[in-house]
């Protein structure tokens, strides 16, 4: 799994409940050019990205992402007042999303939904 998140913090909250569950943390970042670094030099089954990844946000890196590595699903993670930002996030791709606050039980369920669940076909 690669962990794409500007805050240390969430990152490592985020490690620790996948940890639990099993998945391996292959890479992190906390922004879109180390992000797009991170999964050229990694083999992550599984991509968190941060809705507000700086510098333009994760939507502005989703469709990178998605070129890179077309079979990997990208689960987005945003605020809860940001549903519009989700809904474009599932529409650009990304096979999932959460929204904060994190739960540990949510992160570790949405996970299992995403990693069975091939990428959507993007438009």
């Amino acid at each position: 799994m690669l962990l794409l998140d500007d805050a240390p913090l969430e990152r490592r909250i985020v490690a620790r409940s996948v940890q639990r569950e099993g998945w391996v943390v292959v890479g992190e970042a906390g922004d879109a050019d180390s992000a797009l670094a991170a999964l050229r030099t990694s083999q992550p089954d599984l991509i968190v990205l941060d809705g507000r990844l700086p510098p333009a946000g994760g939507l502005a890196v989703l469709p990178a992402l998605l070129a890179e590595r077309p079979a990997v699903p990208v689960l987005i993670v945003v605020a809860f007042e940001e549903v519009a930002l989700l809904r474009e996030a599932l529409r650009l791709g990304a096979a999932g999303g959460l929204q904060r606050p994190l739960l540990p039980s949510q992160i570790a369920e949405q996970l299992r939904l995403v990693a069975r669940t091939p990428p959507p076909e993007r438009e």
